[in-house]
């Protein structure tokens, strides 16, 4: 009886860590590159073994053979995945409206070493996808992300195959909305950009003789970090807020 109850409890563990293990190594903020996929799974796995008592009643039994077995894990990876996936989907709404503030503040060529991906990327990028990883954990936002997983549970049972067509549709209309949102988020600095430009080509026909370009361009970029500085607490604002209604409605998916 006792090795009976030790071994479900040991491989309801294993389950629930198999799915939150492929989420950690992927979903913001934990799974950035300076975080190594050592420190991803060491807190995946206590976290499995506080969540595989809550979600026990929707946990299958042990399978029979190892074929199910290997079915089983490969499902609870594509969940796990599919998990990851869409809170970076979320994220790109912030990558997409940190790139539109970067071509039109003429900041774009301000690059640097992005920690999250190891590579070097726009600075305006790095500088927003920071703040907002502060800001996740300041406000406690990244709770909601444990309770979305822990909720996943209900929406997908393991043991039953993923709906990749759902999964493929639900991806897209995120996808679609983080599109529109990050050109909502850069609109401010766009406007800006539009009225700059049309205004130095009126002062190069009124005025021939001044270069442009040489007062132009850097008036540019002193315009757009004042005007970065600006709206950045309403950007942050309302990535937050469409960052904790995604999870939201994900939970209800």
């Amino acid at each position: 009886m006792l090795e009976t109850l030790i071994s479900t409890s040991v491989f309801n563990i294993m389950l629930v860590f198999t799915r939150l293990g492929f989420a950690f190594m992927l979903m913001p903020a934990f799974g950035a590159a300076y975080v190594t996929p050592r420190t991803r799974l060491m807190i995946a796995f206590p976290l499995s073994i506080i969540i595989a008592p809550v979600v026990a009643p929707v946990l299958p039994p042990a399978p029979e053979n190892a074929a199910l077995l290997v079915l089983l894990l490969v499902s609870e990876v594509l969940i796990g995945l599919f998990l990851a996936f869409v809170m970076l989907l979320l994220q790109a709404a912030l990558h997409l409206g940190g790139t539109a503030i970067g071509f039109a503040g003429g900041l774009m060529h301000a690059q640097a070493f992005d920690p999250n991906t190891t590579q070097t990327s726009s600075l305006v990028v790095n500088f927003l996808i920071l703040i907002s990883i502060v800001l996740i954990f300041i406000t406690n936002l990244h709770h909601l992300f444990l309770e979305a997983l822990v909720q996943s549970y209900q929406v997908f049972p393991p043991g039953d195959l993923p709906p990749t067509g759902d999964f493929v549709e639900y991806s897209a209309r995120v996808l679609t909305q983080s599109f529109r949102l990050g050109w909502q988020l850069a609109a401010p600095m766009v406007l800006f950009s539009l009225v700059f430009f049309v205004s130095m080509g009126i002062i190069s026909r009124l005025m021939p003789q001044m270069n442009v370009f040489f007062v132009g361009l850097p008036l540019n970029i002193l315009l757009g970090l004042g005007m970065l500085f600006v709206i950045l607490p309403v950007v942050m604002l309302v990535y937050l807020r469409y960052l904790d209604e995604g999870l939201r409605s994900f939970m209800t998916f």
